[in-house]
Order: structure tokens, then C-alpha cells, then sequence
């Protein structure tokens, strides 16, 4: 999606997008920056903050916040959310970050990165990398390929036991998971020409390490079963679907 997609979104996105901050959701990006020493000595950046959703947390927890997001619109919902002295904006794509190298403590991504190219995502990535001091520290959230795969299987099963013929089972696991929008290999999810990134985890660190990054932690961000949940289909006896979680460290 481009800069005016989510300017036409903005004022339904939280009606329409799920998100790691819906209530319910299990997220270990909070206990993440808490744990770091020293935060409210430090510079934190929110790539792609959209709405502003974690911009009150963060402007409590670090000395300042550059709030950066390509979307106009988004930038002016972010500013809604929040009123604190040490956050600023800057209206900027994360393919070009040069301005802020060597600049950041702390970079935080939230489902920000989700070009729908492999090419874009290695240079996103590195420039991070490059936004970040010595040491410095990325924990980013980014939609789970797993998670697809898993609710295939759940699906599938379902409908074997409900067909008991693994054909019809499999085509009709294919209508509800929406197959032809899916693209395993790339990763990518194509609705009609609005095309998003989703990452398998040795993907995730796979590009990390390409881009410097060093001791990968990888994590689940857990959602509750339901559609206004991502799910396709409701599967409350089993583990839950989610995205993933990854902290890093910027090597020297």
C-alpha cells in the first residue's frame, strides 16, 4: 500500500485494521522497551507510526520520540493522540532515513514494514540499521506467514472431518482461506491490487542478520480467535494465531 492508501484509510483504520493494541492481544513489545536500562536517557524512533496508537507509552518511557510515517494523514491522527513536549513528526518514507543515521537508541516498527518487495524490505531494514547508535536496539511487530499456514491446516482438518473426501476438503479450505491471494513463496498477500508483505521467522532472520542486525530474539505477538482478528475462521480450542515479535541489536 502507498502513502495515499492509507491517507483514505485513516479515519476507518481502527475500525477496519487489527492491530497488536486491540484488547485482548497478548504483545511483549511493552515488557521489551520496559526492560531496557537507561530508556528515559534515550531517543526512540515509531517507523511508521500511523495512528499514534503507541506514542503516549512511548513519550513516557524515553527522554524523545521522532514519530516518522509517509502518510499525511496518519500524521495528523498520531498528533491527535498526543500532547507530550519530547515527541516530534517528521512526514518521511523508511525506504530514505538518512537524515536520522546514527541518530536512534531505540527504533520500533509496528506491522510498518509490509512492502510487497523483497528488494524494498532489504533497504528498509538497512536503513534502520543505519538510524541506529552503537548498540543501539530495533523491536519491530510483522505479520506472521505462519500464521497463514496454520489457520490452512485448522481449516482443513475441519472441513475433512466434515466432508470426509481430502479433494473437496482441499478446494473448500482453498474458498475460505482465499488461496489465490496468497503467494507462499514472496510472502505476499494481494486483495484486489492492495498488496502487503506477510514474513515467515527464518525469513524475518534471515534479512535481519543481511542488514547487521545481531542476538535475534524472536517472539509471538498472540491475537484472540475472531474475524475482527484477522482469522478467517474461529478456532477457540486451539493456540492462537499471531504475528511476530523480533528484537535485535545494531552490530558495531
Amino acid at each position: 500500500m502507498e502513502a495515499k492508501d492509507w491517507d483514505q484509510i485513516a479515519d476507518r483504520y481502527e475500525r477496519e485494521i487489527t492491530s497488536p493494541f486491540q484488547e485482548g492481544v497478548i504483545n511483549p513489545l511493552y515488557d521489551a522497551l520496559r526492560s531496557i536500562s537507561d530508556r528515559q536517557k534515550m531517543t526512540v524512533a515509531d517507523l511508521g507510526c500511523g495512528m499514534g496508537r503507541l506514542l503516549p507509552f512511548l513519550a513516557k518511557n524515553f527522554r524523545e520520540v521522532v514519530a516518522i510515517d509517509f502518510s499525511k494523514r496518519m500524521i495528523e491522527k498520531a498528533k491527535e493522540r498526543t500532547d507530550a513536549k519530547n515527541v516530534s513528526f517528521c512526514l518521511c518514507s523508511l525506504t530514505n532515513l538518512s537524515e536520522f543515521y546514527g541518530r536512534f537508541d531505540v527504533a520500533v516498527s509496528v506491522n510498518s514494514i509490509l512492502f510487497p518487495s523483497s528488494k524494498a524490505v532489504n533497504d528498509i531494514l538497512a536503513q534502520v540499521h543505519k538510524t541506529l547508535k552503537s548498540e543501539g536496539v530495533i523491536a519491530a511487530i510483522l505479520p506472521s506467514m505462519e500464521a497463514i499456514l496454520y489457520q490452512a491446516t485448522l481449516l482443513f482438518d475441519r472441513e475433512l472431518m466434515q466432508l470426509q473426501d481430502e479433494e473437496k476438503a482441499l478446494l473448500s479450505t482453498k474458498r475460505i482461506l482465499e488461496r489465490r491471494k496468497f503467494d507462499f513463496i514472496s510472502g505476499i498477500y494481494d486483495d484486489d491490487g492492495l498488496r502487503q508483505k506477510f514474513y515467515y521467522e527464518f525469513e524475518l532472520r534471515h534479512r535481519l542478520k543481511r542488514a547487521g542486525f545481531k542476538n535475534l530474539r524472536v517472539k509471538k505477538v498472540l491475537y484472540p480467535w475472531g474475524e475482527d482478528m484477522g482469522s478467517f475462521e474461529t478456532f477457540c480450542r486451539e493456540p492462537r494465531v499471531w504475528d511476530w515479535f523480533v528484537e535485535g541489536e545494531a552490530k558495531t
